[in-house]
């Protein structure tokens, strides 16, 4: 791909985020200052390298997936937000205290108007310094675990009989010394159901799970995408339940683009938590502002802007 093409690639796909539809060749010979003739044997190239095509025969031109990821992919390293910006994220995240992952999560929807995605997992998972017991009905019972710096984990226990009040009063008791979390599979009760109980806690707080917060779903009704609903399907299932896989590396991108659906993501470090901002949009994304917005907050998150 040449380099006029490569302009060429750009224009299109800045042109068809905005549009919406097909664009076609006089506006995007107007716009790079060369003939029509040019551009419709550049396009024709573009074509041959499956980088764009021409859903019906008089319309013009769209980008293909392939076409959106390497527009994107030319869009790295990431221009960030403007610097005044980033001291306007950290101060607000500062303050915030330890409801900073949510506030985080709201500020990257509202600057990107994408729904957004924040995911953490500890460095090293923490000592649960208490856990608390709550019937819900028959055979479940719900578990909320205190953890060293004031975050909870949550889990719900289906037990093999129901549990009375006495018994998970006394496991309560029993739970109250601080301890690691692969020590709950090691607890021992004073009858066969206290075992049975800490057995099925251990299964639902002894391993660390990434902790995930979502904001902006709205975003997506305002995107002519959300009249299909398979799209709204994919992009509410990724947000719900993220693909499994390492978060993205500390002051990585990563993209995602696949059947109409893209997701930005970049990774942080922040004090004993990895953690990952994820934008969630159509195919047809403002990548340029997405990225810029994920790899900002991600950096102020890490510590590496507005210092």
């Amino acid at each position: 791909m040449t380099g006029r093409q490569r302009r060429l690639l750009g224009r299109l796909v800045e042109r068809y985020v905005e549009a919406k539809r097909p664009i076609p060749s006089a506006v995007l010979a107007q716009d790079l200052g060369v003939s029509p003739a040019t551009v419709r044997y550049d396009l024709a190239d573009l074509e041959a390298l499956g980088l764009v095509e021409k859903p019906h025969a008089s319309a013009g031109r769209v980008p293909t997936e392939l076409g959106l990821r390497t527009y994107a992919l030319g869009l790295l390293p990431p221009k960030p937000l403007p610097e005044t910006t980033a001291r306007v994220l950290a101060d607000a995240l500062e303050r915030v205290g330890q409801d900073w992952p949510r506030l985080a999560a709201q500020m990257a929807s509202r600057l990107a108007r994408y729904p957004a995605v924040l995911r953490l997992l500890p460095e090293r998972d923490p000592r649960i310094l208490r856990v608390y017991l709550s019937p819900l009905s028959g055979r479940r019972v719900l578990a909320v675990a205190v953890l060293e710096g004031g975050r909870l984990r949550e889990g719900t226990l289906t037990l093999p009989f129901e549990p009375s009040e006495a018994l998970l009063e006394q496991a309560e008791e029993i739970l109250r010394r601080p301890r690691r979390p692969e020590e709950l599979a090691e607890l021992k009760g004073t009858s066969p159901q206290m075992d049975a109980l800490f057995q099925a806690l251990a299964g639902a707080l002894g391993t660390a799970r990434p902790e995930r917060f979502f904001e902006g779903l709205g975003e997506l009704f305002a995107e002519p995408e959300a009249s299909d609903p398979g799209f709204l399907r994919r992009l509410v299932s990724w947000a719900e339940e993220p693909p499994a896989g390492p978060l993205a590396p500390p002051g990585g991108v990563n993209l995602r683009l696949e059947g109409g659906t893209a997701v930005v993501q970049v990774g942080f470090e922040r004090a004993a938590w990895r953690g990952e901002v994820a934008l969630l949009g159509p195919g047809r994304m403002r990548y340029r502002d997405a990225i810029s917005v994920a790899y900002t907050l991600g950096e102020v998150l890490g510590g590496r802007r507005a210092d």
